[in-house]
């Protein structure tokens, strides 16, 4: 029987390997500070450096229950550092109540900088806040 030596040049390189990509999902905005300002604007900042470039103002609702006025977002928003952003706010009907509070979706369009995480908004949240 004839036996074939493997060849000196040959080189048995296996199955190629798969590069596998491991992705870090976004982590989520958190606000860490919300405050009305009588002017008829809300300031809003957050744990890290945010993007408003697809800012949806109308999201962004302040109830002023004490003198009876709601309030809706209204025109692109300011940003006043890389982490806090100033909306302006017009009428937009009344409320009753003791406190003021913000109510906000969470299709904002407030999202981070860094990873695109994204704000989860809020539900009646006393302002000011903390």
């Amino acid at each position: 029987m004839l036996k074939i030596p493997p060849s000196l040049f040959r080189k048995d390189r296996g199955r190629p390997q798969r590069r596998t990509t491991i992705t870090t999902p976004p982590v989520a905005l958190t606000l860490v500070a919300a405050e009305f300002d009588q002017s008829v604007s809300v300031t809003l900042t957050f744990d890290r450096d945010i993007d408003i470039t697809s800012l949806v103002a109308s999201a962004v609702i302040v109830d002023d229950a004490p003198e009876s006025i709601a309030y809706h977002g209204d025109g692109p928003g300011t940003l006043l550092t890389p982490r806090t952003v100033v909306i302006a706010l017009v009428e937009d009907g009344g409320q009753s109540g003791p406190v003021v509070t913000l109510t906000v979706g969470a299709m904002t369009g407030i999202v981070a900088s860094d990873d695109g995480g994204t704000w989860a908004g809020a539900n009646a949240l006393q302002l000011p806040f903390p």
